[in-house]
């Protein structure tokens, strides 16, 4: 069903796509300096890889008469102290991570580690949420981030290549329910993958030493920002093998309508974190909050942060520093305003939230911390 071919970014493209990415604020340091994100807690050190992986089964919906294509990065817990120095890997999103590049996996036993997928905004490349995925990554979780090819500005692909976004009028209500329905077929197409590792089928896939026979494909989650929770939200709706998912941030809307979780609900437990400007939205209110609320469902809470905006979700508050005040055209819900929260308190809150809620449902430890999240993250409040 599929093939994968795996290398590693070149250091210039990488660039390119957060200057593109950010409105021209790209992160220039050299691949020797510090590494911008500080580095994860958690129980054991982090290891990285990337990974192109091709459906042969599937026609790309951007490209037809090509076959659908996917870079991948694997955020995984790694045996402490093996590996490259961690400045020396630079992701596409330009940001360095503190993961060992290709490092052995740090697991209890076969099946041990659970397995968490993220979707990254429209626009947005996977890897501007690297700080939450090398959180998990730390803390025992397998996280496989990707890139929805076509849908992004770029899309840097293990071997250098950069595919550009595909899309004519992207926010027409036939490009946006496209684009939703081929996010979910990729992360159908990703578990397909997670399950084949299970089986043992993928034994060509070049992953590092002992990942997969530790992956536990019995227990998968996903969260994603902006679009990308609107897809964590359609692909828990539809897809039985997903047990929980988190949206930070995302719109529950299917093209221009509201999504079908919205109204048809779902047993399954999903969490939404989202931003002090969609919170306050009444337009958002109206259009899919009020219903949301009104329709029976499994295990569901609705927080929002204070003074957050929508970049808030994204590795944007590790790196922009607290004085640098938000233009007034980001300032409007989907925009990529960052609030005026304090930065590292909005990343321990977002972090903390959404390990909590995988935990409690791919680990079955029981938090608290879900049902009353005020005392331990003072900047939550309850969305009903």
């Amino acid at each position: 069903m599929f093939s994968v071919k795996r290398a590693h970014f070149s250091p210039l493209a990488p660039l390119l796509v957060a200057a593109v990415a950010l409105g021209g604020v790209a992160i220039s340091s050299p691949a020797s300096a510090a590494p911008i994100l500080p580095a994860p807690g958690g129980d054991t050190a982090v290891g990285v890889t990337d990974l192109s992986l091709v459906d042969r089964d599937r026609e790309d919906p951007w490209a037809p008469g090509t076959r659908r294509e996917l870079a991948v990065t694997v955020t995984y817990p790694a045996a402490s102290g093996i590996g490259r120095e961690p400045a020396e890997y630079v992701p596409g999103s330009g940001l360095q991570t503190n993961g060992h590049l290709d490092a052995p996996v740090a697991a209890s036993g076969r099946r041990s580690l659970p397995v968490v997928l993220f979707s990254p905004g429209f626009y947005i490349p996977r890897t501007l949420s690297t700080g939450t995925a090398e959180h998990l990554a730390g803390r025992g979780y397998v996280v496989i981030s990707i890139d929805h090819t076509g849908d992004a500005l770029a899309t840097v692909f293990p071997d250098g290549r950069v595919v550009p976004q595909r899309m004519t009028d992207s926010y027409s209500d036939a490009t946006l329910r496209k684009a939703i329905d081929a996010r979910v077929a990729d992360a159908r197409f990703v578990i397909d993958f997670v399950e084949s590792l299970g089986r043992g089928d993928a034994q060509e896939v070049p992953l590092p030493e002992g990942l997969a026979d530790a992956v536990d494909p019995s227990r998968i989650g996903m969260f994603g920002h902006s679009m990308g929770g609107a897809s964590t939200a359609e692909v828990l709706r539809t897809e039985p093998r997903l047990d929980a998912g988190v949206n930070l941030d995302g719109a529950l809307f299917y093209g221009t309508a509201p999504s079908p979780i919205v109204t048809e609900g779902t047993t399954r437990p999903l969490l939404s974190v989202i931003s002090s400007l969609h919170a306050d939205s009444r337009e958002g209110r109206e259009r899919f909050w009020d219903q949301y609320f009104r329709t029976p469902r499994g295990w569901s809470r609705v927080y929002a942060i204070a003074d957050t905006g929508h970049a808030s979700f994204t590795d944007a508050e590790h790196f922009v520093p607290q004085s640098v005040p938000d233009l007034p055209a980001f300032q409007i819900p989907g925009g990529l305003s960052l609030g005026t929260a304090p930065r590292h308190e909005v990343t321990r809150t977002i972090d903390g939230l959404v390990t909590a809620m995988f935990d409690r449902h791919l680990k079955n430890r029981q938090d608290p911390v879900l049902e009353n999240p005020t005392p331990r993250y003072p900047l939550v409040r309850e969305v009903r």
